[in-house]
């Protein structure tokens, strides 16, 4: 019984070494002609190489517009490193000023609307306005001196305020909880050469600062207001915003007061999105109301119960 377990063994082992020798003889013939036919050299010409896959300059398929509009604006960055950024010491005390909040009593509320309080920075004057009636609509009274506050500095020129552009104000200062909306430049009376601000002397458009809140976060809030142009300007401290019929547009301008524009245009692909979701009704303004439900803040004498009722 040993024995034939030996024999056995030893026909196993016979069998594995034959089969290492025979088996890279037996794949030799298959090997050759492969090897024959493959070229020499395993990086072939570079002119060759063009012929034979003419599709191999072509840009990759990951290309997407995203990212080609993104390399533009690295161009556009790069071609922009020389602006002149440069504000003056006094302007910096200047910009210091109207970031600080000042001291001044909360706006109040009238039949669930809020106080809307702009400093014209240019006049020095502040006006407190309640710009919306009880029924929600804009009350003319208010907005003649909220057009008196945007008026042109230089020559004092007065022109109608597009009414949306208050209402976004308006909009922007109540969801900021803003006890103040600084005016740093409103209408501008058209000298008679094209502008890039053409929007400011169709009273379309407004450079505001609001105390207390980060300009970044004024412009991140104002973009999703829909149809509206809003350029951030972080050396001149202050947003630009208008209103417009068409698609939004954003940029970013980081020139120095009195300094050639850096106009880079920003977040082209989000600006659509925004558009979308526009909807009119977003524009009117919130009703504030008590722990009772009831409009907060005093009620003027049309929207007290009874008031509509006959003797």
């Amino acid at each position: 019984m040993r024995y034939k377990c030996f024999n056995n063994r030893k026909r196993y082992f016979v069998m594995l070494k034959l089969s290492q020798i025979l088996f890279p003889l037996l794949a030799l013939p298959l090997l050759v002609p492969a090897a024959h036919s493959a070229p020499l050299d395993p990086q072939p010409h570079p002119a060759a190489a063009s012929a034979k896959t003419p599709d191999s300059t072509a840009k990759p398929a990951t290309a997407t517009p995203a990212k080609r509009a993104k390399r533009k604006q690295k161009v556009k960055r790069k071609q922009r490193r020389g602006c002149r950024t440069h504000a003056s010491l006094r302007y910096r005390r200047m910009m210091q000023r109207w970031s600080k909040v000042p001291r001044i009593r909360r706006p109040r509320y009238r039949d669930g609307f809020r106080e809307l309080v702009i400093y014209a920075v240019n006049h020095g004057e502040r006006i407190r306005v309640f710009p919306f009636l009880a029924d929600g609509t804009l009350d003319p009274e208010a907005l003649e001196k909220i057009q008196r506050a945007f008026r042109d500095k230089k020559t004092g020129a007065v022109r109608p305020i597009h009414p949306r552009l208050v209402k976004l104000i308006y909009k922007l200062a109540d969801s900021l909880d803003a006890r103040q909306v600084n005016l740093i430049s409103g209408y501008r009376a058209p000298n008679g050469e094209p502008t890039l601000e053409s929007r400011h002397c169709e009273g379309k458009a407004a450079d505001i600062v609001i105390p207390g809140v980060p300009l970044a976060a004024v412009a991140r809030k104002a973009r999703a207001l829909g149809h509206v142009g809003v350029g951030f300007y972080p050396n001149s401290g202050f947003v630009h915003l208008d209103v417009r019929k068409r698609r939004s547009y954003f940029w970013v301008d980081r020139s120095g007061p009195g300094q050639p524009s850096c106009h880079l245009t920003i977040l082209s692909t989000a600006a659509p999105r925004f558009d979308r979701k526009w909807k009119p009704r977003h524009d009117e303004p919130k009703v504030h109301t008590n722990k009772r439900g009831e409009p907060k803040g005093e009620r003027t004498a049309s929207t007290k119960p009874g008031a509509d009722e006959t003797t």
